[in-house]
């Protein structure tokens, strides 16, 4: 029996059936992969709360506690739910061996649909593929063992788990250089009197993406339906611009988390929650 797995955004753990035929290709991708990201000779580094990516001689790590369903690998894979290619999209897919949890980052471009893909059927000649299949990639993002959440990259292994406790707050200084992005309607002085630590860390982690420009580079119809759809009380200004609202600090923080896409909607019940975690968002 394989110990391929499926981490959904809601921290729950679903099961991916393989043939026989093909279990050790995929664990080799996995086994492999983490090779190349953590090596005998590297030193180990903990977290100091920088975000910036760091390649080369040293691996970072934090010590991590894993969700509670992470309990039941590997001998209990009667009680999970099986992955379903027709409506789970997870945010991690990972193998399990040894006492080790090894992760690859995953989302929506993984995904290949039948009515968007050909494949080459007899000679030159294409069709279309007949069924939904997603794409493993040849690379780990972060390692699991020994209590410890092993990366090099903090923006992909923070969407397999959120490590925004493990992040420094951002300073005046970056508060102020946040509130010039081009693509914001952001009062610096206001959000600096309101900002408490989660804020800080929140903007520190969205300076570093190009989140902000991705969304208000959408048309003006997009950008509403999404504030509407996740229940964010931020406007859209003449220029097409967001305007942070920084008069209450639970509203910018949670236009915050939904420009760090760290809010979404469970598949069953359409209720919000806080992404990495099962906390319900009310």
């Amino acid at each position: 029996m394989s110990q391929f797995y499926a981490l959904m955004s809601d921290n729950t753990v679903k099961y991916i059936s393989l043939k026989k035929d093909v279990v050790t290709d995929i664990r080799n991708i996995f086994i492999n992969g983490a090779a190349r990201l953590k090596t005998a000779e590297m030193e180990e580094d903990e977290f100091s709360g920088d975000i910036m990516a760091r390649n080369g001689e040293n691996i970072t790590y934090v010590k991590f506690f894993l969700p509670d369903d992470f309990n039941r690998i590997p001998d209990n894979q009667a009680d999970m739910s099986e992955y379903d290619i027709e409506k789970d999209i997870p945010k991690s897919i990972f193998w399990y061996e040894e006492r080790r949890f090894l992760f690859q980052v995953f989302n929506k471009r993984n995904i290949l649909k039948r009515k968007t893909v050909l494949k080459r059927e007899y000679g030159n000649s294409f069709s279309k593929m007949q069924e939904n299949a997603f794409i493993i990639e040849e690379k780990v993002n972060a390692i699991y063992e020994d209590g410890k959440l092993y990366f090099q990259s903090y923006t992909s292994a923070n969407q397999i788990f959120s490590l925004l406790d493990f992040v420094t707050e951002a300073t005046n200084g970056e508060i102020d250089s946040f509130g010039e992005n081009e693509n914001l309607e952001a009062n610096a002085g206001l959000i600096k009197n309101i900002a408490n630590i989660k804020t800080r860390r929140l903007i520190k982690v969205l300076s570093s993406t190009t989140n902000v420009s991705t969304f208000t580079g959408k048309s003006l119809s997009t950008k509403k339906r999404l504030l509407k759809k996740y229940g964010i009380k931020a406007q859209i200004n003449n220029e097409g611009k967001l305007i942070l609202p920084t008069h209450n600090v639970s509203e910018l923080n949670r236009t915050l988390e939904f420009l760090n896409e760290d809010i979404f909607r469970g598949v069953i019940t359409n209720s919000l929650y806080k992404s990495n975690s099962k906390k319900r968002d009310l």
